[in-house]
């Protein structure tokens, strides 16, 4: 069966994205508002501005999320087939209320499982910071409710320069599964993954990253490079960013602060 995810541009100039196994179908569906409850029904005519074909639902729906989660511009891009376009059209970082206390409010759609696993990953950062005097990061891979590898910063005590905390949780993961692939799972990372750790989680075919803070220096999804969130790759990853965002970004500016 093939899958496909799709974008419509609609009268008022909006865009809608979406999937489905049926693209013929679920476009005239549109056309004709058979759904009164959606995005398009009240904004006809629309227009199918771009499509791509998928080989598993899990692969459209991840690529429909990251480009929802796109701006106007970075949409156009894509429409018009400007690839190279992309990486300078990255989102900026979102603004995120607090509470009178201080602690930082999960952006809507983080669940309360989202927001344990990430505190989790918070405290491997804290251990990376107080156990090895690495830079704080940390994260956990988790599928299924169940988690199947954790790891934090290690490049310094392992004298690998390719041991960041994404790495290390995945070479745990495959230690724990005995497979090098993870389909399915989502990581929680506190720092923005580089072009390296992308790359890996792109290969392990993770579903979905979950990403506190942003890195505008070698941040790879989105902030400076796409490699994480590229449509060009055969697997596509969804990434959300932002929970407990203020907390990470406080945990790695104390750490620089005390090493000055």
């Amino acid at each position: 069966m093939t899958f496909w995810v799709y974008i419509l541009k609609c009268s008022d100039g909006s865009y809608y994205t979406g999937h489905t196994d049926a693209l013929d179908s679920r476009i005239a569906e549109h056309e004709q508002g058979a759904i009164p409850s959606r995005h398009t029904y009240a904004r006809r005519p629309v227009n199918l501005v771009y499509s791509q074909e998928f080989v598993t639902r899990e692969e459209a729906l991840s690529a429909e999320r990251q480009i929802k989660g796109w701006r106007r511009e970075k949409k156009e891009a894509l429409i018009e087939g400007r690839f190279d376009s992309l990486p300078a059209l990255a989102r900026t970082a979102a603004v995120r209320p607090s509470t009178s206390s201080g602690r930082t409010v999960p952006e809507i759609g983080f669940s309360k499982e989202d927001e344990c696993y990430m505190r989790r990953a918070l405290e491997l950062a804290a251990h990376a910071r107080d156990a090895h005097e690495e830079v704080p990061v940390g994260a956990v891979l988790v599928r299924d409710g169940i988690v199947i590898g954790e790891g934090w910063n290690r490049s310094i005590s392992d004298h690998d320069a390719s041991a960041h905390a994404e790495i290390v949780t995945l070479r745990d993961a495959g230690r724990r599964e005995q497979n090098y692939r993870h389909p399915g799972s989502t990581l929680y990372v506190t720092l923005e993954p580089c072009v390296m750790c992308a790359g890996a989680l792109v290969h392990a075919r993770v579903a979905r990253v979950v990403i506190a803070a942003d890195d505008p220096k070698t941040g790879a999804a989105g902030s400076v490079f796409d490699t994480l969130i590229s449509p060009l790759h055969n697997h596509r990853v969804a990434a959300e960013r932002g929970l407990l965002a203020d907390e990470s970004a406080q945990l790695l500016r104390d750490f620089f602060r005390q090493r000055r």
